[in-house]
């Protein structure tokens, strides 16, 4: 009877420790949320590129720590008519992050190999308020520079991106983004290259003005989208009767990567608030819908931008000068076998010698312009036009015999 009292005692005791525990107790369900691993990334030493294959190794072993701690979540959907399979989809990829990583061991190998050994520290959790990883997926992905253009109408009166006051949307969005680390292009210069036409064109999600302005700017990632507050409809009489308003807001947004136009996460949301000013109570709901929206932004753009450095990346490749199509069928031939990381390539267009290809491969797109000017790609070789983070143009030049070029 004792035993039985002493048991049941234990067992209430932590009940109620688990339900009262203090807030920097690590409960049980949280416990191996962060696993150490230590894992070997190798680079390749091209044209004596020691730095370059120093990134490459340490890029290929932060995606080895993932992938050991996490392995693959295959996710299929198999859909059977008459007994036989009529559509098999496999989408494959890891989710997790390095919170933080530290170099143990620097080798290079005879064969031009830069070897890594890596202690890193992975998270299963989400970025949200993980400050040290989101530091850390910045660099690797550049440190994007972010640009905001949101349209916004407070009760009956417009706001214009062209004017030189920032919006309250604006600010909301920016003060959320900039507590994470993001950095912000200098809004005077972009105000001095951006005409109210293209403005307008960007917010309703032109994509061409998204790349014009692109290259007018030193922005990789457009934040676009309108905001609007009203007075709300209906309410408690006792509003009314204290001469209260109430007011709603409603704010949508997307980023946009600059360079090709492609959108990388949307998100909208609701917000209301009262105040005896109608203006004022507009403004506070638009302020609160506005912090709201960032945030379930910015943690998608979390979500894709960690997809892109620890499985695959997409890189558009403009290509110029390809003579004719047998050429090409070469000229892809050789960009699989011989730029690392190419996992697939899809051909947009071929036009007049102009063809568009978009690469899926587990590195970026300056690396892959670094692999197809420094590597031997005869009879073929590349002259790089222009690149930003996620497209290169490049020319194709033809080598004579023993390298002469045509």
């Amino acid at each position: 009877m004792k035993l039985g009292r002493v048991i049941w005692a234990i067992v209430l005791g932590l009940g109620w420790w688990c339900v009262f525990a203090p807030p920097g107790f690590a409960q049980p369900e949280s416990l191996g949320e962060e696993q150490e691993v230590i894992v070997r990334g190798l680079g390749a030493i091209i044209g004596g590129d020691v730095s370059k294959a120093h990134d490459d190794a340490l890029a290929n072993a932060l995606r080895t720590a993932v992938e050991q701690v996490l392995g693959t979540m295959v996710e299929s959907e198999v859909l059977v008519k008459n007994y036989q399979v009529v559509e098999d989809q496999i989408y494959s990829r890891t989710r997790g992050y390095v919170s933080r990583y530290e170099i143990l061991e620097e080798n290079r190998r005879p064969d031009n190999i830069l070897e890594l050994r890596v202690r890193a520290w992975v998270r299963k959790s989400n970025l949200k308020e993980d400050l040290q990883a989101i530091g850390l997926l910045l660099r690797q992905k550049g440190k994007p520079r972010l640009m905001v253009a949101i349209e916004e109408k407070n009760m009956d009166s417009p706001w214009v991106f062209w004017t030189l006051d920032l919006s309250t949307t604006e600010n909301a969005v920016m003060k959320v983004f900039l507590e994470k680390g993001f950095q912000f292009v200098d809004r005077k210069q972009i105000l001095q290259k951006i005409r109210k036409e293209e403005a307008l064109a960007l917010i309703d999600g032109d994509v061409e003005t998204a790349r014009q302005i692109a290259r007018e700017t030193p922005a990789e990632v457009l934040i676009v989208g309108k905001a609007l507050a009203k007075p709300a409809s209906g309410g408690p009489a006792v509003l009314k009767q204290s001469g209260m308003v109430s007011c709603q807001a409603i704010v949508n947004l997307r980023a946009i990567r600059a360079d090709d136009g492609r959108v990388l996460a949307t998100a909208s949301q609701q917000s209301a608030a009262v105040h005896v000013d109608q203006l004022t109570g507009g403004t506070m709901a638009l302020q609160r819908a506005a912090e709201q929206a960032a945030r379930e932004l910015m943690q998608k753009i979390l979500e894709r931008w960690r997809e892109d450095v620890y499985t695959h990346n997409t890189v558009q490749l403009r290509l110029l000068g390809v003579e004719n199509y047998q050429e090409l069928v070469k000229i892809k031939g050789l960009i699989s076998s011989l730029v690392r990381g190419v996992e697939g390539i899809v051909q947009r267009d071929y036009v007049n010698g102009s063809v568009l290809l978009e690469l899926t491969v587990k590195s970026t797109a300056a690396r892959v312009a670094d692999e197809l000017v420094q590597k031997d790609f005869s009879p073929y070789r590349f002259e790089i036009v222009t690149i930003s983070q996620n497209t290169i143009v490049a020319k194709v030049k033809q080598n004579l015999n023993q390298g002469g070029e045509q």
